[in-house]
Protein backbone atom coordinates (compact mmCIF):
# COMPACT_ATOMS: atom_id res chain seq x y z
CA UNK A 1 0.00 0.00 0.00
CA UNK A 2 2.54 2.48 0.62
CA UNK A 3 4.26 2.05 -2.99
CA UNK A 4 0.96 2.61 -4.26
CA UNK A 5 0.50 5.69 -2.02
CA UNK A 6 3.48 7.10 -3.55
CA UNK A 7 3.17 6.31 -7.16
CA UNK A 8 -0.33 7.86 -6.88
CA UNK A 9 0.92 11.12 -5.13
CA UNK A 10 3.48 11.54 -7.39
CA UNK A 11 1.14 11.49 -10.70
CA UNK A 12 -1.32 14.14 -8.55
CA UNK A 13 1.99 16.41 -8.41
CA UNK A 14 3.01 16.17 -11.66
CA UNK A 15 -1.14 16.83 -12.50
CA UNK A 16 -2.13 19.57 -10.02
CA UNK A 17 1.27 20.71 -8.46
CA UNK A 18 2.95 19.41 -4.72
CA UNK A 19 1.04 22.03 -3.28
CA UNK A 20 -2.07 22.03 -4.48
CA UNK A 21 -2.41 18.02 -3.66
CA UNK A 22 -4.59 17.43 -0.42
CA UNK A 23 -4.44 14.01 1.83
CA UNK A 24 -7.99 13.64 0.95
CA UNK A 25 -7.59 14.49 -2.90
CA UNK A 26 -5.19 10.98 -2.52
CA UNK A 27 -6.82 8.90 -0.13
CA UNK A 28 -9.86 9.37 -2.47
CA UNK A 29 -7.88 8.57 -5.66
CA UNK A 30 -6.83 5.56 -3.99
CA UNK A 31 -10.18 4.53 -2.59
CA UNK A 32 -8.93 4.38 1.00
CA UNK A 33 -9.26 6.96 4.37
CA UNK A 34 -7.03 9.37 5.49
CA UNK A 35 -6.34 7.27 8.00
CA UNK A 36 -4.40 4.29 5.72
CA UNK A 37 -2.44 7.17 4.89
CA UNK A 38 -1.37 8.15 8.06
CA UNK A 39 -0.69 4.55 9.00
CA UNK A 40 2.13 4.52 6.24
CA UNK A 41 3.24 8.47 6.92
CA UNK A 42 3.85 9.96 9.69
CA UNK A 43 2.54 13.92 8.22
CA UNK A 44 2.24 15.36 4.52
CA UNK A 45 5.89 16.59 5.32
CA UNK A 46 7.04 13.03 5.31
CA UNK A 47 4.85 12.14 2.30
CA UNK A 48 6.10 15.06 0.15
CA UNK A 49 9.95 13.54 0.88
CA UNK A 50 9.24 10.31 0.20
CA UNK A 51 7.30 11.19 -3.33
CA UNK A 52 10.14 13.53 -4.21
CA UNK A 53 12.29 10.67 -3.18
CA UNK A 54 10.88 8.24 -5.29
CA UNK A 55 10.95 10.87 -8.47
CA UNK A 56 14.26 11.36 -8.16
CA UNK A 57 15.16 7.92 -8.00
CA UNK A 58 13.66 7.11 -11.12
CA UNK A 59 15.42 9.63 -12.75
CA UNK A 60 18.74 8.39 -11.27
CA UNK A 61 17.76 5.30 -12.84
CA UNK A 62 17.62 6.87 -16.38
CA UNK A 63 20.35 8.10 -16.10
CA UNK A 64 22.54 5.32 -14.82
CA UNK A 65 21.05 3.13 -17.93
CA UNK A 66 23.00 5.54 -19.84
CA UNK A 67 25.88 5.25 -18.57
CA UNK A 68 25.49 0.84 -19.88
CA UNK A 69 24.70 1.89 -23.32
CA UNK A 70 28.41 2.99 -24.13
CA UNK A 71 27.38 5.63 -26.28
CA UNK A 72 29.75 8.52 -27.56
CA UNK A 73 29.48 11.39 -25.31
CA UNK A 74 27.75 13.44 -27.64
CA UNK A 75 24.90 11.22 -27.44
CA UNK A 76 24.98 10.45 -23.40
CA UNK A 77 24.45 14.27 -23.22
CA UNK A 78 21.58 14.26 -25.68
CA UNK A 79 19.55 11.84 -23.48
CA UNK A 80 20.57 13.37 -20.73
CA UNK A 81 18.89 16.71 -22.44
CA UNK A 82 15.93 14.11 -22.92
CA UNK A 83 15.57 12.87 -19.37
CA UNK A 84 15.24 16.54 -18.38
CA UNK A 85 12.91 17.23 -21.02
CA UNK A 86 10.49 14.32 -20.00
CA UNK A 87 10.55 15.03 -16.82
CA UNK A 88 9.60 19.07 -17.39
CA UNK A 89 6.75 17.40 -19.52
CA UNK A 90 5.45 15.79 -16.85
CA UNK A 91 4.95 18.80 -14.16
CA UNK A 92 2.29 21.64 -15.12
CA UNK A 93 3.40 23.79 -12.26
CA UNK A 94 6.98 24.32 -11.91
CA UNK A 95 8.14 21.87 -9.12
CA UNK A 96 11.16 23.01 -7.64
CA UNK A 97 9.97 26.31 -7.41
CA UNK A 98 7.20 24.85 -5.39
CA UNK A 99 9.36 22.64 -2.93
CA UNK A 100 11.95 25.79 -2.42
CA UNK A 101 8.58 27.88 -0.85
CA UNK A 102 6.82 25.30 1.04
CA UNK A 103 9.10 22.52 1.98
CA UNK A 104 12.70 24.24 1.80
CA UNK A 105 14.27 21.39 3.47
CA UNK A 106 13.36 19.04 0.95
CA UNK A 107 14.11 20.85 -1.82
CA UNK A 108 17.57 21.88 -0.27
CA UNK A 109 17.86 17.96 -0.11
CA UNK A 110 16.67 17.21 -3.55
CA UNK A 111 19.19 20.11 -4.43
CA UNK A 112 22.15 18.30 -2.89
CA UNK A 113 21.26 14.81 -4.56
CA UNK A 114 20.74 16.42 -8.40
CA UNK A 115 24.11 18.54 -8.02
CA UNK A 116 26.19 14.89 -6.66
CA UNK A 117 24.40 13.01 -9.65
CA UNK A 118 25.23 15.39 -12.40
CA UNK A 119 28.83 16.01 -11.62
CA UNK A 120 29.56 12.70 -11.55
CA UNK A 121 28.29 11.68 -14.78
CA UNK A 122 29.44 15.43 -16.15
CA UNK A 123 32.93 14.21 -15.00
CA UNK A 124 32.89 11.05 -16.54
CA UNK A 125 30.90 11.87 -19.96
CA UNK A 126 33.78 15.31 -19.97
CA UNK A 127 36.53 12.46 -19.56
CA UNK A 128 35.43 10.29 -22.01
CA UNK A 129 34.96 13.43 -24.93
CA UNK A 130 38.86 14.80 -24.08
CA UNK A 131 39.76 11.03 -24.18
CA UNK A 132 38.35 10.36 -27.83
CA UNK A 133 39.25 14.17 -28.80
CA UNK A 134 35.98 15.29 -29.38
CA UNK A 135 36.37 17.68 -26.75
CA UNK A 136 39.05 20.30 -26.34
CA UNK A 137 42.27 18.39 -24.32
CA UNK A 138 42.84 21.59 -22.08
CA UNK A 139 39.37 21.59 -20.30
CA UNK A 140 39.09 22.96 -16.88
CA UNK A 141 36.69 19.78 -16.28
CA UNK A 142 35.96 21.78 -12.69
CA UNK A 143 34.96 24.80 -14.20
CA UNK A 144 32.50 22.90 -17.18
CA UNK A 145 30.91 20.45 -14.99
CA UNK A 146 29.80 23.61 -12.71
CA UNK A 147 29.61 25.45 -15.86
CA UNK A 148 27.16 22.89 -17.52
CA UNK A 149 24.76 22.47 -14.35
CA UNK A 150 24.43 25.78 -13.53
CA UNK A 151 23.03 26.64 -17.05
CA UNK A 152 21.12 23.37 -16.99
CA UNK A 153 19.17 24.83 -13.80
CA UNK A 154 18.86 28.60 -15.11
CA UNK A 155 17.13 27.78 -18.43
CA UNK A 156 14.76 26.39 -16.05
CA UNK A 157 14.56 28.86 -13.88
CA UNK A 158 11.19 31.25 -14.66
CA UNK A 159 12.65 34.53 -13.18
CA UNK A 160 15.57 34.04 -16.04
CA UNK A 161 13.62 32.35 -18.88
CA UNK A 162 9.76 33.11 -17.97
CA UNK A 163 7.34 30.54 -20.30
CA UNK A 164 5.39 33.50 -21.74
CA UNK A 165 9.02 34.80 -23.71
CA UNK A 166 10.51 31.50 -23.79
CA UNK A 167 9.48 28.05 -24.39
CA UNK A 168 11.32 25.47 -22.25
CA UNK A 169 12.27 23.09 -24.69
CA UNK A 170 13.83 25.10 -27.33
CA UNK A 171 15.59 27.49 -24.52
CA UNK A 172 17.53 23.82 -23.26
CA UNK A 173 18.64 22.98 -27.05
CA UNK A 174 19.82 26.42 -27.38
CA UNK A 175 21.85 25.69 -24.27
CA UNK A 176 22.89 21.91 -25.10
CA UNK A 177 24.04 23.18 -28.38
CA UNK A 178 25.57 25.98 -27.08
CA UNK A 179 27.47 23.89 -24.36
CA UNK A 180 28.74 21.07 -26.95
CA UNK A 181 30.12 23.11 -29.74
CA UNK A 182 31.93 25.30 -27.46
CA UNK A 183 34.21 22.22 -26.07
CA UNK A 184 34.30 20.75 -28.70
CA UNK A 185 37.47 20.19 -31.05
CA UNK A 186 37.17 20.43 -34.96
CA UNK A 187 37.10 16.66 -34.83
CA UNK A 188 34.21 16.51 -32.25
CA UNK A 189 32.16 19.12 -33.79
CA UNK A 190 32.18 17.02 -37.24
CA UNK A 191 31.17 13.87 -35.03
CA UNK A 192 27.91 16.13 -33.13
CA UNK A 193 27.33 16.96 -36.45
CA UNK A 194 27.04 13.63 -37.58
CA UNK A 195 24.52 12.45 -34.17
CA UNK A 196 22.38 15.96 -34.52
CA UNK A 197 21.77 14.89 -37.94
CA UNK A 198 21.14 11.24 -37.39
CA UNK A 199 18.93 11.86 -34.00
CA UNK A 200 16.69 14.46 -36.28
CA UNK A 201 15.78 11.63 -39.02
Amino acid sequence: MKDQIIQKTAELHFKYGIKNVTMDQIANELCISKKTIYQNFSSKLELVKQVIDYIFEQVQSQIDQVYLMKLNPYEELMMIENIIKEMLDKFRYPPYLQLKKYYPEIAKNLEEKKFASMMEFLEHNLKKGMKLEYYKKDLNIEFFKRLFYAGSMNVMDEHIFPSELFDKKQTMNYFYSFFMTSISTKKGRKKLKEVTKKIKK
